[in-house]
């Protein structure tokens, strides 16, 4: 015999089925959402000026004057922000899991050579969140721009130039398979700068400050990072496609509305007494509250694999499908808890849609559901990380393309369950004392 907590699960889901309006939000509108955010997701360039600071996490294993003269001079840049790391696997992880937009490794030496123009330009590495391509072709200018101006520091420091100066002499005068014709003609060279910066005037700290975009030649030499090491070849083109990035946002849409169908159903049927008739019958109010969390926890999931069949359909490359599942049932069960306290937002039907579609909006827009978190103001970065929708795209993400580890899924996972957990808690205790 069937135990009445599925009977009453399948009871609602059926009923969403017959309900035509309801089921187009729960099933075509988040596809239309998946498919409008991944053709527009090209055209976002980055060029907002209000939009989040890119954090860059610098490893920075020279620690000269030079090479922290450099970093500052790219924190100066209104659009992005550094931040040390303690080593390049350590901030690769960061940006893999989306808490920053590149890693940049400063090698050792770095400040013997960076700014002088007849030098080796000196190789930085540079890996880039590969959801991110826009803001990591600004972040190149912003480095070739810092180089600029480090070359411009060069010929302030009179004692800086001297001694890169001095090093240039001392590897020519080591080097015995120069002419010396060529060796007089450098040592020349050398003198003059030594004497150019004796002549240059200090500039007052008003002129230092100023900046600029520098030289147009090519002062630095990038290396590529791959930030994706570790996770399964022949993903790259994948990983960056637009699909991508706009599925996971587009299936918190699916759930959120879900989330509000199976809400104001619960108020509809105490409005109209079904819950009193059901509570009439031999069945616990547990069972039939349950019912309303298990259909309404089934049903995202039936939206979960609609999506990302569709996905798979477009080009989605699925990383881990032991993880997609965990994220799955994390965030379908902490959206269905979510789901038990928004029906008691309210005693009346319009109440509860009202409210709780407000609810869905708010999390959706500070969670990265109408914008991705990348082109999102600082103080609405910080604000996500109260909204579930964050995590729960964060979740999908980890799974599809992002290469999450177990580990890294712990996070967003624990703070979907905590917060079904507290939904279904809260909901509980304010339905039951309604019955």
């Amino acid at each position: 015999m069937r135990h009445p907590l599925f009977t009453l699960a399948m009871k609602d889901i059926h009923l969403l089925l017959r309900d035509r309006m309801g089921l187009f939000f729960v099933v075509a509108f988040p596809i239309l959402m998946g498919v409008a955010f991944g053709l527009v997701g090209a055209g976002f360039a980055g060029d907002d000026p209000d939009r989040k600071e890119a954090t860059v996490l610098v490893v920075d294993a020279d620690q000269s004057p030079m090479s922290r003269l450099f970093v500052s001079h790219l924190d100066e840049a209104d659009d992005v922000a550094t931040k040390a790391a303690a080593n390049v696997e350590t901030a690769r992880k960061q940006v893999l899991a989306g808490k920053a937009l590149a890693v940049l490794a400063i090698p050792e030496g770095f400040g013997e050579t960076a700014g002088v123009f007849w030098a080796e330009k000196p190789a930085l590495g540079l890996g880039v969140d590969p959801s991110r391509k826009a803001e990591g072709a600004m972040l190149q200018g912003r480095l070739m721009e810092a180089a600029g101006r480090l070359m411009q520091d060069r010929f302030r420091d009179p004692k800086s130039l001297r001694s890169v100066s001095d090093t240039a002499r001392r590897q020519l005068a080591e080097n015995t398979e120069i002419p010396e014709a060529t060796r007089r003609a450098l040592d020349v060279l050398f003198q003059s700068l030594d004497d150019l910066a004796e002549a240059t005037p200090d500039e007052s700290a008003e002129e230092k400050s100023v900046g600029g975009s520098g030289p147009s030649m090519e002062l630095l030499q990038l290396e590529t990072i791959d930030v994706r090491a570790g996770m399964e070849p022949g993903v790259e083109a994948k990983l960056r496609s637009r699909w991508d990035i706009s599925f996971p946002a587009a299936i918190l849409w699916g759930i959120l509305s879900c989330m509000g169908s199976f809400a104001v159903s619960i108020v509809k049927e105490k409005q109209s007494g079904t819950l009193f008739r059901l509570r009439a019958a031999p069945i616990r109010s547990e069972h039939i509250l349950l019912g309303k969390g298990l259909a309404c926890m089934v049903t995202a999931l039936g939206v979960i694999a609609l999506m990302m069949g569709l996905g798979a359909a477009l080009g989605i490359q699925l990383q881990s499908p032991g993880l997609l599942l965990l994220a799955a049932l994390c965030t379908a069960f902490g959206f269905s808890g979510l789901m038990m306290l928004m029906s008691v937002l309210g005693k009346t039907e319009q109440a509860v849609a009202g409210a709780g579609w407000a609810l869905i909006v708010t999390m959706a827009m500070f969670g990265g559901g109408m914008i991705p978190l990348a082109f999102m103001p600082r103080f609405m970065v910080e604000i996500s990380n109260f909204s579930p929708v964050k995590w729960g795209i964060l979740a999908f993400e980890g799974a599809i393309w992002r290469g999450f580890h177990v580990a890294d899924m712990l996070l967003p996972c624990a703070i979907l369950l905590g917060m079904g957990l507290v939904g279904y808690a809260l909901g509980f205790t304010r339905l039951k004392r309604s019955f």
